[in-house]
């Protein structure tokens, strides 16, 4: 199977101001640098590529195959879960003439793992040999806006964001700044600051994460 982006989520799951009020953060970060951090922290969980093996925001995707299954039933399942609609299957032909599968020939089966079968009584067509004999154009996603898309997502997308700001904030080579007639300020960040972090994200994400067979 291979994944292609048709229609990318035209939202983030979290606006910048969202994002800040949950960091404790004022105005020092900027909506355009907090929106790069949120969709940098999106992007490696989201989507084809993402962690989560799931599509968060409403996005479309075509997934091209080589054939269809014989086991099982002919089923096949659909990936980014949670499926919202299979908006067409088509496919070339023996002769390679490309067609289409109507609604009423194949079933949609929703669920943590979606997956499509012909319709009672029905066999899934004979296809030409390529890999991209069958196209399935499907939308994906927990809904339209942010709000849709579950706590435990947001949070760790928001703890994320404020972790690459605090690591693109500071020169952490630097160890004590002197200012003089003030004093002196001391930075200490653990060597385990990083790990500690990673943790509570994955925590947070580990139960949403899809593992395909």
């Amino acid at each position: 199977m291979r994944l292609i982006m048709v229609d990318p989520p035209a939202v983030e799951p979290l606006t910048a101001a969202e994002a800040r009020a949950r960091l404790n953060m004022g105005d020092e970060v900027t909506d355009e640098v907090m929106e790069v951090y949120i969709k940098t922290a999106r992007q490696r969980i989201d989507g084809a590529d993402g962690y989560l093996g799931r599509a968060l925001i409403t996005q479309t995707w075509m997934a091209n195959f080589n054939c269809f299954p014989t086991c099982e039933g002919g089923k096949i399942r659909i990936p980014l879960p949670p499926l919202q609609e299979v908006t067409e299957i088509s496919y070339l032909d023996a002769d390679g003439v490309p067609m289409v599968i109507a609604e009423e020939d194949y079933q949609v089966v929703q669920g943590p793992r979606p997956y499509i079968v012909p319709a009672h009584g029905l066999t899934w067509p004979t296809v030409t040999s390529r890999a991209d004999a069958i196209t399935i154009t499907f939308i994906a996603g927990y809904g339209d806006d942010g709000s849709s898309v579950p706590e435990p997502i947001r949070t760790a997308i928001v703890l994320a964001a404020g972790h690459i700001n605090s690591r693109s904030s500071r020169n952490l080579s630097i160890t004590e700044e002197v200012e003089e007639g003030i004093g002196s300020t001391r930075y200490v960040v653990s060597p385990n600051a990083d790990d500690a972090m990673e943790r509570t994200i994955d925590n947070l994400l580990s139960t949403y994460q899809v593992f395909w067979m």
